[in-house]
């Protein structure tokens, strides 16, 4: 599998909505977030041909803002059982602080799922219907937050 993939992926007898990509490689999305946030996914490994096992990977999780980069989660997986379940808290990069010098509400985080080799053998993965949730009085304000930046940029 030569690049990435967005099809519905099947592990373990489950199939989810997913996207597919060689490893070493990495995607990355760039938004604020939502105050109490939680970005959720599930990854697998994927064999490379019909009827071999998966190669390991290392899964990872992190957080950018541009200037540094922060690991939330490191899993290696060694074997092709199903999907892994993935859950990181991202609260510490919204919301109000108690900073004259930072505040998270004015970033554009960028939100990284990563993948490495996690052994000999060419790997490929899939990260399954990655999703940021949140309480809905958060949803409610960073909708808020969001139309206030559309329209200030909209001048």
């Amino acid at each position: 599998m030569p690049g990435f993939a967005a099809p519905a992926y099947e592990a373990g007898g489950v199939s989810h909505p997913s996207i597919v990509m060689p490893v070493p490689s990495r995607i990355t999305w760039s938004f604020p977030l939502p105050r109490h946030g939680l970005l959720r996914t599930r990854a697998a490994l994927v064999p490379v041909a019909a009827g071999t096992s998966p190669a390991p990977a290392r899964f990872r999780i992190g957080i950018s803002d541009h200037r540094i980069y922060e690991g939330l989660t490191d899993r290696l997986v060694t074997h092709h059982d199903g999907w892994v379940d993935f859950a990181v808290d991202l609260s510490a990069y919204a919301g109000w602080q108690w900073s004259l010098f930072y505040r998270p509400d004015r970033v554009t985080w960028n939100v990284v799922l990563a993948a490495d080799a996690g052994g000999a053998g060419a790997a490929v993965v899939a990260w399954a219907a990655p999703e940021i949730v949140t309480d809905a009085n958060s949803a409610r304000e960073y909708a808020a937050r969001r139309q206030r930046l559309h329209a200030a940029r909209s001048d």
